[in-house]
């Protein structure tokens, strides 16, 4: 897990993430990586220093995660993931291509990123890897370090309502005329592999697939709503994996009768029953 500030400074609510992770998985090495450590663990990104410093932490992340993988193999999860079941009850029959990602978690992208696992030097990570860093180092962006103008959100809402329209980002009009990148580069360029590379797509279409729907279905629901019966049911069950959620709450206090409070209150009682 990586956040950029250090783990010393992170959010309540990722706090309690990284605790679920150890308590669940007390066998396994986690690693709280930030900008102070994480290149004792991978070489600095081969990005040209002008467009690296005008990167975005999440543009960055997705390179450090991607060669964390290939390096050392393993899993990587965002710090807002939240466990509900250890790693080894269900994540060994969806690892036998070799990697594994969420599926399809919305009309324009067919993975997920925020969790990732992958075996030591997985090939099609090595491909996406490289990929991607000629893509930055090979364009000039206009909208590299700063908000999309209004004209170009038109454009992202234009391209990305399909799996197929995003290829258009790699094409020579958005990277040398128009000059514009898309936030989900990472999503985009791996369906654009896929859909250039046969042997990329082959060993995509070997991955057992496993929605990235539900996993979001507590941040759907409302995180600081009310409690529902079907978040309910879901975590009574552990009907998901893990859930995705979210630091960016409005709120300083977690409501007691909401749908996080009912997680985290569900968990420790749990854990305490399980000691006992």
């Amino acid at each position: 897990m990586y956040w950029h500030q250090g783990f010393d400074q992170v959010p309540p609510i990722i706090q309690s993430c990284v605790q679920q992770w150890r308590d669940l998985h007390p066998d396994w090495e986690i690693h709280l990586l930030d900008q102070y450590n994480i290149y004792e663990y991978v070489q600095p990104l081969d990005i040209d220093a002008n467009i690296l410093n005008k990167m975005t932490l999440a543009h960055r992340s997705d390179l450090l995660r991607t060669q964390l993988l290939i390096k050392y193999g393993g899993v990587w999860a965002d710090p807002t993931c939240f466990p509900l079941q250890k790693l080894e009850g269900w994540l060994p029959q969806y690892i036998s291509a070799g990697f594994f990602f969420f599926y399809k978690p919305g009309r324009d992208r067919i993975i997920s990123n925020w969790f990732i696992s992958a075996e030591q030097g997985n090939d099609l990570l090595k491909k996406l890897y490289q990929a991607l860093i000629n893509y930055w180092n090979s364009n000039n962006f206009k909208n590299l370090g700063r908000q999309d103008t209004s004209y170009e959100k038109l454009i992202n809402r234009i391209l990305n309502r399909n799996l197929v329209l995003p290829r258009l980002w790699f094409t020579l009009i958005f990277t040398k005329i128009l000059r514009i990148y898309p936030y989900m580069v990472y999503h985009f360029m791996l369906y654009h592999l896929m859909s250039k590379d046969n042997k990329i797509k082959q060993q995509f279409d070997q991955m057992p697939k496993l929605s990235a729907e539900p996993p979001h279905a507590l941040q759907r629901a409302g995180m600081m709503s009310p409690l529902s019966d079907t978040i309910k049911t879901i975590i009574d069950d552990k009907q998901v994996p893990l859930f995705k959620l979210t630091w960016k709450i409005k709120q300083d206090k977690i409501p007691q009768d909401s749908n996080l409070a009912y997680l985290f209150n569900q968990i420790n009682k749990n854990e305490h029953t399980d000691k006992a």
